[in-house]
């Protein structure tokens, strides 16, 4: 376990304003402490892929108390480190107020398919819980890693914490 504090890369994830924006265009609303969870998560998994050129081990962030924790899942197949995951993220006790759960994936933007970093996030007492990402394009040769635009709101998940 490894206790995290907030903390928003402007130049990578845009500025909470675009934020608000985007969430506002949506129609969905987000506690500015919640939002910092999102953020923190999507943060991590993208400086984690850059630090190891990837593929992101799956993560949650867990608020509980006041504090935040991340546990990552590992296993021989990544197919497996996300069903960890998500089976830590369906046993919370109801002292976690609120989650984000990270990992690698895809996703597809005018009909082209990219790298990104998808985070589903609930927060107690919410409806739903969302689910974003972060495009990137990985290490490979003598191309370095890049973060490519900012993060998508994709919508709504199924959020465990109700």
């Amino acid at each position: 376990m490894q206790s995290l504090r907030p903390v928003r890369r402007v130049a990578e994830v845009g500025s909470l304003d675009h934020f608000a924006r985007a969430m506002s265009a949506n129609q969905i609303e987000m506690s500015e402490k919640f939002a910092d969870l999102v953020f923190l998560a999507l943060d991590h998994g993208v400086e984690s892929v850059r630090d190891s050129g990837g593929p992101l081990i799956p993560f949650v962030i867990v608020e509980q108390d006041g504090k935040r924790e991340l546990h990552r899942y590992a296993a021989e197949m990544l197919e497996d480190c996300e069903r960890q995951a998500r089976e830590a993220v369906a046993s919370l006790p109801s002292s976690v107020t609120a989650y984000a759960f990270a990992y690698d994936g895809f996703i597809t933007v005018q009909g082209t398919k990219f790298d990104a970093i998808l985070v589903e996030a609930s927060e107690r007492g919410r409806p739903a819980g969302v689910r974003m990402a972060q495009r990137y394009t990985p290490k490979e040769g003598s191309r370095d890693f890049q973060v490519i635009g900012n993060p998508a709101l994709l919508g709504e998940c199924d959020g465990t914490l109700r």
